[in-house]
């Protein structure tokens, strides 16, 4: 197997890019998903932590879009280039977040950077596997996302257990640690590639198709036409904003509603461990299920599991009966992220498809600034249980307003 290594660049690139997956999903646990019980030990309000989120992810949605302008029109950085220099970033934020005080500036500041950063990555390490792929290697992105699951669940509980018996500042020290190791592999891909004496007069970009097609999305004349062109599709996306707005609120203020029913940091990360494994097989078996149902059927049958997911939740009584709600992430996001991809490639031509994903895109992140914004006010003011129950109606609407779209859509 060594000798297979040394020899095969194939094989230790795609090593390297699951190696690179795994990191950036830890990084993610430990500045994202355990924010609201890191947050929650310094201090800080749901509302405060509701508008921390909101604000990371509203930042990190317009950064991304110039990144990929600026890096797409220059010769001299790719996509290795971002990611390394936002994970120096990052590795310096977090640094000064172990530094840190209790309910301080310091505190929510140096988070806001960490979660924004870490989305803001997410695109770019994607885009890395068509780069790589750019040098006539075979990469096998499928197994490199569903490792990203499997160290994600490694990382939640190894944080949360050290969060609860030794400090909440275990969150920002791991972070720290798994992103010294993925600047680390991205020099180290960096160096395999350099090593093939290919000079690539383009690199690729995440979003240079939506670049070429010259689509502006705040183009009003364009948006109107879009949107007169797909009225269903953008039924289907006002629905997509309702039933993601519960998934968000369930993975933004997990800890809360951990709390709520006698749990701890501890709980938290082996729920968040529990929803990442289960990912696994709907990832690993995805072009199967899509062959033999179709993405269409498959989002209506995600948004389906989203409202069983949360229903659940709103419903349970103990850190046990959440565990069990947590399994429904196998039936919601872990099929839904992929089938929304090829469903707008199905219904659409490769030059509209551009665009119809970035409004998907915009749908969730719109979905994401409200649940974080309300999720927090509403927890502050009704309580977990209430909130909850709000965010059952509104994924019940959404889920109804969805399917409604899917069944009115034709396929191209």
């Amino acid at each position: 197997m060594i000798y297979k290594i040394k020899e095969s660049l194939e094989l230790r690139l795609n090593l390297s890019y699951i190696a690179i997956q795994g990191l950036y999903w830890m990084i993610v646990c430990c500045t994202i998903s355990l924010g609201s019980a890191y947050l929650s030990n310094r201090g800080y309000s749901t509302v405060g932590i509701g508008a921390l989120f909101a604000i990371a992810y509203l930042i990190a949605s317009i950064l991304q879009q110039l990144i990929s302008i600026e890096t797409d029109k220059s010769s001299r950085f790719n996509v290795l280039d971002v990611l390394a220099v936002l994970g120096a970033v990052l590795a310096v934020d977090l640094l000064f977040a172990v530094n840190t005080d209790a309910k301080g500036f310091g505190t929510g500041f140096t988070f806001l950077i960490a979660a924004m950063i870490a989305t803001i990555m997410q695109p770019f390490l994607n885009a890395l596997n068509f780069h790589i792929e750019k040098y006539d290697i075979k990469m096998n992105y499928g197994v490199a996302r569903a490792s990203g699951s499997f160290f994600f669940f490694i990382m939640s509980l190894l944080a949360g257990n050290l969060m609860k018996s030794i400090s909440e500042k275990a969150a920002p020290v791991l972070g720290l640690i798994v992103t010294i190791l993925f600047i680390a592999n991205v020099f180290w891909i960096f160096k395999e590639l350099k090593s093939t004496g290919k000079d690539l007069a383009k690199d690729y970009d995440p979003f240079q198709a939506a670049n070429d097609s010259s689509f502006d999305i705040l183009d009003s004349d364009s948006i109107k036409l879009f949107i007169e062109k797909y009225k269903m599709f953008f039924i289907f996306l006002i629905g997509l904003m309702g039933f993601y707005f519960g998934h968000v609120l369930i993975n933004n203020f997990l800890y809360q509603i951990t709390v709520n029913v006698g749990g701890d940091e501890a709980d938290t990360g082996g729920l968040l461990a529990m929803q990442a494994i289960v990912e696994l097989p709907a990832m690993i078996f995805f072009t199967w299920l899509k062959d033999r149902f179709g993405s269409k059927l498959l989002l209506a049958f995600s948004a389906v599991f989203y409202f069983v997911k949360i229903f659940a939740t709103t419903i349970a009584t103990s850190v046990g009966m959440l565990y069990f709600s947590m399994i429904f992430q196998a039936l919601a996001f872990a099929v839904f992220i992929p089938a929304s991809v090829h469903f707008v490639d199905e219904i659409m031509s490769e030059k509209d498809a551009v665009k119809g994903q970035s409004f998907v895109t915009v749908a969730m992140t719109l979905s994401n600034l409200l649940s974080s914004l309300l999720g927090g006010i509403l927890i502050r003011i009704i309580g977990v249980t209430a909130s909850l129950w709000f965010g059952t109606v509104v994924t019940l609407c959404g889920v109804v307003v969805s399917i409604y779209g899917l069944v009115k859509i034709k396929q191209k």
